[in-house]
């Protein structure tokens, strides 16, 4: 499908490729790898034709069809969520459209040679139509788009209402759906949640063409390739498995160069003993000469640093008590929005627990009640005897010196430890060279993450609570990261979606679905196989029948009749059963007009503090400024909660009125018949 042939590429700093070499084919599934800067974007780049290299050649398949998702959004944003994600089948929607042409011409011609014509034309083009399962596209979409998180009502609304986030997702959606020969797919897990990701998975092992990915997340590549190509020193190097695989045979080469180098030092040292010896002799200067030319052949096998070999501990922090965290009958809400109730849970010394869930359920609502950020609504968290906390989340940004370089805002709760250590760890987080004197104040958003795991590997705490702390971390970075919290003697509380990073670290997972909170003793993999286990006996116990979740199921005009009544009779039991319906449907209703309501109060309250945070005397009364901006943060968690439930509550409306619909709908019985 894909050869590269002595691909050539070079900066005015470094040469990125020196005769790169490589052939993808048919069906493939393979992961591209690598350091940070090594190039592997720019390779996806130039497969494209998007960048030119010095030198070599690109060689794609004739008729080869990619399908490219970059890292960031790309193209334009115009249309609604369906429109734009079924846009990308160009020819079907070309064909659409002169279908509908053609029915218009053949209403409004007279002429009979002339309707032959266009008959004829209609019959090919339904034919292709067909054969490319056009009237299934739109279905296929909604399929695909749900899979990947979105909402049934989300289909309709514009494109440009969706964060970047969620129009990435949206980009994967349209991609998937063009099914091309090849997917190239940079970084294609950074947006999604854990269901999502699990239902990627499932789709690209059932995908027929060929897979090429870029990722930092193991636990993808293990579940969806089976060769790793990893660019370094310039070359690719093709290892076949999947990434533990390769990372197992990565050692073991890495062993095998490791006994190469000391044997070649050996011999160095050898050389160079003798040619020391008898440089000034002149009967061995046939000898010595003969040593040096082969001291100069002599090329050392180059090795890889070890990434494990920058071993970092937290500082030591006095032990805590038994109980470290007591959460007893927790509840949240936001205005009408209950986000959890009465969850109850004890994390004990030495613990490593994990929090997970779909995006909406509260884990960092969670993490924020037990860090003393923002109240309960009920119940209460009570640290243990002697606990000292660190909490890492995304807003941890908002506690640094801006105008710090990036080296002084480490330096300052580093301790004891030297500048050539805090260079170090800077380093296995991407700040190097010039990048340690860069100001805070001028950071990227990753950059600013970053910055703040590393912190954290210096913070003196017992207790850890962390909120996706691998985000904008890379492979090193995150070891580096793993075994200082699998070295760290206290206890640990992360909310996380890197399930890689979650299986070696907790020994404990709970899950909040729903309000509800399920408690699991094992890694996260463990963890799976019982969900998994667990689902589908509920789905055997229920014998198939599905529930709606907010009451009693939707009461059917075939419920409250009995077989044989008069006619007057049936009429009344179906006006009883219609009258049932509403009563069910306004359930519904009231649920969406209520968070509505929520969400309209919410906005004007986050209006009213934006103006005050504009007003110039509250900025002369810094006890004013920061009660407005806690107040104004607690508003933003408000509202993002309440829009979630609000979207869970139209959706459960839409399926409700689906099955009014059908009820409605209801064939007569043969009674009925029997009566006419």
């Amino acid at each position: 499908m894909i050869r590269l042939e002595d691909i050539k590429l070079s900066f005015p700093d470094k040469a990125l490729y020196r005769g790169v070499n490589f052939q993808l084919q048919p069906r493939a599934r393979c992961g591209l790898v690598g350091d940070n800067g090594t190039g592997k974007t720019t390779l996806f780049r130039i497969i494209l034709g998007k960048m030119l290299p010095d030198e070599g050649n690109v060689r794609l398949r004739s008729g080869l069809r990619i399908g490219y998702l970059p890292q960031s959004w790309e193209g334009k944003i115009e249309g609604t969520l369906l429109s734009w994600t079924t846009s990308s089948a160009g020819d079907l929607r070309a064909i659409e459209s002169r279908m509908a042409e053609l029915h218009q011409l053949l209403s409004t011609t007279a002429d009979e040679e002339q309707q032959q014509e266009y008959l004829a034309e209609l019959g090919r083009l339904q034919n292709r139509f067909e054969d490319s399962d056009g009237y299934l596209l739109e279905q296929k979409a909604e399929q695909v788009l749900t899979g990947l998180g979105f909402k049934k009502q989300d289909l309709k609304r514009p494109l440009l209402e969706f964060s970047g986030g969620w129009r990435m997702r949206a980009s994967l959606g349209r991609l998937l759906l063009e099914e091309p020969d090849l997917l190239l797919l940079d970084e294609p897990t950074n947006h999604l949640d854990l269901p999502a990701l699990e239902w990627l998975e499932r789709y690209l092992r059932r995908f027929e063409g060929a897979l090429l990915t870029i990722s930092h997340d193991r636990f993808f590549l293990d579940r969806t390739v089976n060769l790793i190509v990893e660019l370094a020193h310039s070359q690719l190097y093709r290892w076949p498995g999947n990434y533990t695989n390769f990372l197992s045979q990565k050692e073991e080469e890495r062993q095998r160069r490791l006994a190469i180098r000391s044997q070649q030092e050996e011999k160095i040292a050898e050389l160079k003993r003798f040619i020391e010896r008898f440089r000034y002799k002149a009967s061995k200067a046939p000898q010595v000469q003969s040593r040096i030319k082969m001291l100069e052949k002599i090329e050392l096998v180059e090795v890889e640093k070890d990434a494990a070999a920058i071993h970092f501990h937290f500082p030591p922090a006095s032990r805590s008590g038994n109980v470290v965290l007591n959460v007893d009958k927790l509840a949240r809400s936001y205005g009408e929005l209950e986000v959890f109730r009465d969850l109850s849970f004890q994390l004990t010394r030495g613990e490593k627990t994990a929090i997970v869930g779909a995006n909406g359920e509260g884990k960092s609502t969670l993490s924020r009640l037990i860090c003393n950020v923002e109240p309960p609504t009920a119940g209460s968290v009570i640290l243990g005897h002697n606990v000292e906390l660190a909490w890492y989340s995304q807003e941890s940004e908002e506690r640094m010196n801006r105008d710090n370089t990036v080296l002084e805002e480490v330096s300052r709760i580093a301790g004891r430890r030297t500048q050539t250590e805090i260079r170090s760890l800077l380093g296995s987080f991407l700040f190097s060279g010039g990048s340690v004197e860069k100001k805070v104040a001028v950071l990227s958003g990753g950059e600013m993450s970053r910055l703040a795991v590393c912190k954290l590997l210096y913070e003196k705490a017992n207790l850890l609570v962390l909120d996706e702390p691998t985000n904008h971390l890379d492979v090193k970075a995150k070891e580096v990261l793993l075994e200082a919290l699998r070295a760290f003697q206290g206890t640990v509380l992360i909310v996380s979606h890197d399930r890689w990073f979650l299986d070696r670290i907790v020994t404990r997972v709970m899950m909040l679905d729903q309000g509800n909170l399920m408690d699991y003793s094992g890694n996260y993999s463990e963890f799976l196989r019982w969900h998994e286990e667990r689902l589908q006996q509920e789905e055997e116990q229920q014998g198939g029948t599905t529930g709606t979740g907010y009451g009693k199921s939707l009461p059917a005009a075939d419920d409250l009749m009995e077989a044989p009544v008069s006619r007057r009779e049936r009429r009344k039991l179906q006006t009883q059963a219609k009258i049932e319906r509403r009563r069910y449907l306004r359930r519904f209703s009231d649920k969406v007009e209520k968070h509505e309501q929520e969400l309209e109060k919410l906005s004007k309250e986050l209006s009213s503090i934006q103006e005050k945070l504009l007003d110039p005397a509250v900025f002369e009364n810094q006890e004013l400024l920061k009660k407005y901006h806690v107040r104004h943060n607690q508003l933003q968690s408000e509202l993002k909660y309440v829009e979630s439930r609000w979207s869970d509550a139209v959706d459960a409306q839409a399926e409700a009125e689906q099955k009014v619909a059908a009820s409605e709908s209801y064939p007569e019985s043969q009674g009925e018949q029997d009566n006419r």
